[in-house]
């Protein structure tokens, strides 16, 4: 395993998401502002990271992501669906659907949170996990939407990223309460995630606290590589207890990863962020913009490294398995 760490200061860098305005709490000002744990949250033993690592499988990720892009039709309560892309309102309340459905089929609750904005309507969906004592909550998340293409990177590999964490720690019982959500309308200004933090997240601040945020970990655009096996932790210094739980993750399943520290913005973390939570991002060493077929058409399944896809799910549900399962000594 090799990790690498390079901390780079100073201006943010622009991401996956558009940029139409956010809002005024979206600024890289707010963002500059480090978040410290103060919750006394422990991480778990390794063997939960291992265990959680262990189940993901490439024949799994490969299904999902061709139901995703439209290489094969979605299974739908209502009639298979074929999701060619997820920018248009039918293929964004496809996609809800597919999503919710596949959360339900493998035990986790789950619903679609609709919302208006101007002309447009959004699907958020959330699927969670209730922990066993549930007295803190972590969100695992990435986006729904696309610029009207496939969006294989772009964020269809998160979406399966997150279907599979999900699956993984259900088998794990974990201790703390785990939100899976796919956000909507995130290419024109992460305004599902925005719309989801100032009423999910904060509803659950006022009524249990602040310590019981654990924060969020993103998922967007983890499934190419140019042969390195690189990847990227965005934290800007506002991760919490989240970043040691992904490098503790790292060496306990012996990643293949080459990970490394940076100061991304403009994904959905930004906005829990400037909520004053714990969150960070883990995306592929392209690092958004350098990935060859950005918001283009060509940006489909063959263009993605399926098991480096598989080892950036693997630490992604390492992660939140050692965040959220049950805790003792080691």
């Amino acid at each position: 395993m090799r990790l690498v760490f390079v901390l780079a200061l100073g201006t943010l860098l622009a991401g996956c998401g558009g940029s139409e305005e956010r809002g005024a709490n979206n600024s890289p000002s707010a963002a500059a502002q480090p978040v410290e744990d103060t919750s006394g949250t422990k991480l778990a033993p390794s063997g939960v990271a291992e265990a959680a690592a262990a189940s993901i499988d490439e024949s799994s990720i490969r299904t999902n992501l061709d139901r995703l892009t439209g290489v094969s039709p979605a299974p739908l309560a209502g009639g298979d669906a074929t999701i060619a892309e997820r920018g248009s309102e039918e293929g964004r309340k496809a996609t809800a659907e597919y999503l919710e459905e596949s959360f339900e089929e493998a035990g986790i609750p789950a619903r679609v949170i609709e919302f208006d904005l101007d002309d447009r309507r959004g699907f958020n969906v959330e699927a969670t996990l209730q922990g066993t004592e549930g007295k803190k909550h972590l969100w695992v998340t990435a986006h729904l939407d696309s610029v009207y293409n496939a969006g294989a990177s772009d964020d269809a590999s998160g979406l399966v990223s997150i279907l599979l964490t999900a699956k993984a720690l259900r088998q794990l019982e974990p201790e703390h309460t785990v939100h899976f959500v796919a956000y909507d309308l995130e290419e024109i200004g992460l305004f599902g995630s925005s719309r989801y933090v100032n009423s999910v997240v904060s509803h659950i601040r006022e009524r249990e606290g602040e310590d019981a945020i654990l924060g969020n970990i993103n998922s967007d655009m983890v499934g190419y590589d140019e042969g390195e096996f690189e990847a990227v932790m965005g934290t800007c210094n506002q991760a919490g207890l989240l970043d040691e739980a992904v490098l503790r993750a790292s060496e306990a399943i012996d990643s293949p990863l080459g990970l490394r520290d940076d100061c991304l913005a403009r994904s959905d973390h930004q906005n829990f962020w400037d909520a004053g939570y714990p969150a960070l991002i883990l995306t592929d060493g392209t690092k958004y913009d350098d990935y060859p077929w950005y918001h283009e058409s060509g940006d489909t399944v063959d263009k993605l490294n399926i098991p480096y896809l598989r080892a950036m799910i693997q630490l992604n549900a390492a992660s939140a398995a050692l965040l959220a399962a049950p805790r003792s000594e080691d």
